[in-house]
């Protein structure tokens, strides 16, 4: 941690920038974790244009299929692989909150910047407790915390701006990810809490007009952020070229790159989003054409069909990012 507990906030907006990018977990056929397979995974991703960080035990990670000593397993080979080059958010989301703080304990010792703690994601769920439940894990934790925000049907309970505002007296509450796909609601929030902590989002579209209507509330970073691994390459460095326009306030050339990025996205992803879920499956397999070892899912995660990766295979290849 690069921080005191109580500067938190402040070193969030100060510190974080760029794309604070999602991790791939990689399986041997046994469906064992592939350890080597990780680590090439976080030097790949660290080296994307725009990369700025990493997001772990996200969705896009299937951190649901793990173990808790798997997870555990998987933070200590990130951060150590990492070595501090870079930040690190470590997802440690769990329907109770006991485990929460122990996963979270457990990525502060390990040397994780922040944790990410989504609302339980079983059970029946209201604002009550919700708000109970971090106000439980809020004090318990040696570490800055980020919320989860998102109207995806998959998590099935919308941390709402108002929520957030009645959760503003935990200090190590630091930053939300707003993944609503719902410019007004991303609007609402950072009326809300922008002032207060950072209020981020993973896409581009959403993340400039953050920076255009709320200019001294937006921060300079998007985290969970899975299209710097699928829209772009080497050679076409979209993320990175969005990020540039925008460090040098050329918001049309930002806007432009935006609508590039989206474009891919929307043909590879965004479809599936519209429909409230994401498609791990083929995200991951899209990961593995563009460098990331990946293997199998584990039982839960639907695997793409063959029609499916052959449409998302031909639009990578139509944007010119797949040539061998």
């Amino acid at each position: 941690m690069r921080y005191a507990l109580p500067d938190a906030r402040d070193w969030v907006r100060a510190e974080l920038q760029g794309y604070l990018t999602v991790l791939y977990t990689p399986f041997r056929e046994d469906l064992s974790l592939d350890e080597e397979g990780l680590r090439h995974n976080v030097r790949a991703t660290l080296a994307l244009p725009g990369v700025g960080g990493l997001s772990v035990h996200s969705l896009h990670q299937e951190f649901w299929t793990l173990t808790e000593e798997e997870r555990r397993r998987v933070t200590e080979l990130v951060l150590d692989e990492v070595a501090g080059r870079a930040p690190v958010v470590i997802g440690c989301s769990d329907p109770s909150a006991e485990r929460v703080v122990r996963l979270a304990a457990h990525a502060a010792a390990a040397g994780a910047d922040l944790v990410m703690v989504w609302p339980p994601y079983y059970g029946p769920r209201s604002a009550e407790g919700v708000r109970a439940f971090y106000e439980y894990v809020a004090p318990r934790i040696p570490i800055g915390m980020l919320a989860y925000s998102t109207t995806l049907s998959e998590l099935g309970f919308h941390l709402a701006a108002p929520q957030l505002r009645a959760l503003l007296h935990l200090p190590t509450l630091c930053g939300v990810q707003n993944t609503t796909l719902n410019i007004a609601q991303y609007d609402e929030m950072l009326e809300a809490v922008g002032a207060e902590i950072a209020v981020a989002t993973s896409l581009e579209e959403y993340h400039l007009h953050g920076q255009l209507a709320f200019p001294e509330r937006a921060p300079r970073f998007l985290i969970g952020a899975s299209r710097p691994v699928f829209c772009q390459s080497a050679a076409r460095p979209h993320c990175a070229h969005f990020l540039a326009a925008l460090r040098a306030g050329e918001m049309g050339a930002a806007a432009g790159h935006a609508r590039v990025i989206g474009g891919i996205a929307q043909q590879l992803q965004s479809r599936f989003f519209a429909r409230g879920f994401h498609h791990v499956g083929l995200f991951k397999r899209l990961a593995g054409m563009m460098g990331m070892r990946t293997g199998p899912v584990r039982p839960g995660v639907a695997p793409p069909s063959a029609r499916e990766v052959a449409e998302c295979e031909a639009v990578l290849r139509d944007a010119g990012l797949l040539t061998g």
